[in-house]
């Protein structure tokens, strides 16, 4: 009765020890798993403002292009008379 009581036991605390190894690697696979995912998620936003600050950047330069451009023809309209 006693083998029986303490192979009960071991078998037991093999289990629980098995499912307790298993639930913290989960853990830790999910916790990486959303720390990948909202690394992704920051990855994908900044490429988008990148490319949002690209183009206001872009269309900035212009309109200073087309500024910079009236001026001159402004300044020659005023030396010709």
């Amino acid at each position: 009765m006693r083998i029986c009581v303490a192979l009960t036991v071991c078998a037991l605390a093999l289990g629980l020890g098995a499912c307790k190894g298993r639930d913290s690697e989960g853990r830790g696979g999910s916790a990486a798993r959303e720390a990948g995912r909202a690394a992704y998620t920051l990855s994908r936003k900044s490429k988008e403002a990148a490319r949002k600050a690209a183009r206001e950047l872009r269309e900035a330069g212009r309109e200073a292009r087309q500024g910079w451009k009236e001026g001159e023809r402004e300044a020659r309209k005023k030396g010709e008379k």
